[in-house]
């Protein structure tokens, strides 16, 4: 359904929204790409000094992370204009994140 004459933005808002939206994409790419180097460099001793638990699987911190690190590479991939297969579901990943 189009946008009625009330709720046409103008051109400046319009092409300013465009810009910044694309500003912000770009700036998060950034940070995830850096993210994920560093999750990339904690090895097995920098999580034992922490005391983050061992253990494999789904619930488990350092799947968790390890999980998230290549969901970031997947998405910087992507961004970056490579070819991505996902390796997990990005929704599970992403919530079992938030919720650790």
């Amino acid at each position: 359904m189009p946008l009625t004459e009330l709720q046409l933005p103008t051109k400046e808002n319009f092409y300013r929204n465009i810009q910044h939206s694309a500003s912000e994409m770009d700036n998060l790419i950034t940070r995830w790409r850096n993210l994920a180097e560093f999750v990339g460099r904690i090895d097995a001793s920098d999580f034992d000094a922490m005391g983050v638990p061992v253990g494999t699987g789904p619930g488990m911190v350092r799947t968790d992370l390890t999980n998230f690190r290549i969901l970031l590479n997947e998405v910087v991939d992507l961004y970056d204009g490579n070819s991505v297969v996902p390796t997990n579901l990005p929704s599970e990943i992403i919530d079992r994140i938030r919720t650790m």
